[in-house]
């Protein structure tokens, strides 16, 4: 029951955010789409897409422990203990960081990337700068906190418990990660490996997660790690070796290299936290 409750929160905040949408194109002259996949032609256009998208997390993160009954801030405190796991969570934050940053060192030296700065240097450094601060965590938190946090918490429940439905439940939970990654248009993308990349790394997550004591410490920084190591990556380094190999600049995880380093990240965890 409480997974359609979770389920019929995010429905009904999708449907606000695609009304708000469309009475936000209707005023600016663009034509209407389905929710988050209006073309972005104009500064209006891509501010209305990001200011729609932080609040549709925060709304399922406030009105979902709500429709369950629960108080907001108990449900932050059950997702971050006060008593924070600081060994832990550097153990999780570099068992993603070094080996991955250690992935691209291998490419470079292999030939299958290249060491070539994007954009002039100003630009280069104000992104940069952006990596940094505030960095990957907004994105790590609010993903965490939804998928992790709300949808996998609420599905653990619902099973038994027993190791099977554990992973039962991380593989449903890191489909639905995936998935929502597509909800914008992707015409030009390689969809199926993207979304595998996409699924792999929600079982990483799902993983730390369970972990960690089903809180959000661990996966957070897992998540953090990777995103910070792939953005900062992207400013420097070109692949130039097949995608079933390297994957993609934004997705290397869905290569095979990639592929086998999320995997050793998920035995180091089960092995070291």
């Amino acid at each position: 029951m409480n997974v359609l409750i979770v389920l019929g929160t995010a429905a009904l905040g999708l449907s606000a955010l695609w009304a708000i949408q469309s009475v936000v194109l209707t005023l600016a002259g663009e034509p209407l789409a389905w929710p988050l996949r209006f073309k972005k032609r104009g500064p209006v256009a891509v501010w209305t897409g990001r200011v729609l998208i932080h609040s549709f997390w925060i709304f399922v993160l406030v009105a979902t422990p709500l429709a369950l009954g629960i108080r907001p801030i108990d449900a932050l405190h059950q997702a971050f203990p006060t008593t924070v796991p600081w060994h832990s969570i550097a153990a999780a934050f570099s068992i993603m960081l070094f080996p991955a940053a250690s992935m691209y060192a291998l490419y470079i030296a292999a030939g299958w990337a290249r060491f070539e700065p994007q954009h002039d240097q100003a630009k280069r450094r104000g992104k940069l700068l952006r990596r940094i601060f505030p960095g990957p965590l907004p994105v790590s938190i609010f993903e965490e906190a939804v998928f992790r946090g709300i949808l996998l918490e609420q599905m653990l429940r619902l099973l038994p418990q027993s190791s099977a439905y554990t992973a039962l439940a991380i593989i449903v939970n890191s489909a639905a990660f995936s998935a929502v990654h597509f909800v914008k248009p992707v015409d030009w993308k390689p969809i199926k490996q993207v979304a595998y990349g996409y699924f792999i790394v929600g079982c990483l997550f799902g993983l730390a997660y369970v972990v960690g004591g089903r809180n959000l410490w661990l996966p957070i920084a897992v998540h953090a790690a990777a995103i910070f190591v792939i953005e900062v990556a992207r400013l420097y380094v070109v692949f130039q070796a097949p995608p079933w190999l390297v994957g993609y600049t934004e997705w290397p995880q869905s290569g095979l290299v990639g592929s086998v380093l999320v995997l050793g990240v998920a035995v180091a965890l089960l092995t070291l936290i």
